[in-house]
Order: structure tokens, then C-alpha cells, then sequence
């Protein structure tokens, strides 16, 4: 996956303190997809310490795309 390059605009208010951020679609994409992608890695990860013993694909879908519904 290419990198997407994040240029934020910060809405302040009247005192100047940042109170929003704004971001074009494609970059709000690209960072849900990577914060997706994390939560992915390391429900896996979490997954396979559970048990000292191999785990099938299987078995890792099962419980990994049971507990996203």
C-alpha cells in the first residue's frame, strides 16, 4: 500500500485554540484503512498468544471475523 501524504487544515476558534481538523476524503480513507489494518494485526496477534499450539486459518477467521460482527 502506498503511503498517503496527510495535509490537514485545523479550524481554530475566536481564542486560536484548534478545536477541528478537516482532511480530504482520500486521506480520511487512507488513514481509516490503516487504523483497520492495525486493529487487523494485532486482534491476530492476540488471537494466537491465547493457546501454546498451532492455529489453522480457520480457526483465526472464525474467531477473528466473529468478534468484528
Amino acid at each position: 500500500m502506498k503511503k498517503q501524504k496527510f495535509q490537514p487544515k485545523f479550524l481554530v476558534n475566536e481564542g486560536g485554540k484548534t478545536v477541528a481538523v478537516q482532511l480530504d476524503i482520500k486521506a480520511y480513507e487512507a488513514m481509516l484503512e490503516e487504523l483497520e489494518d492495525a486493529y487487523d494485526v494485532k486482534r491476530a496477534e492476540k488471537i494466537m498468544s491465547k493457546k501454546n499450539k498451532t492455529h489453522t486459518i480457520d480457526e483465526i477467521e472464525r474467531s477473528f471475523l466473529g468478534k468484528r460482527k
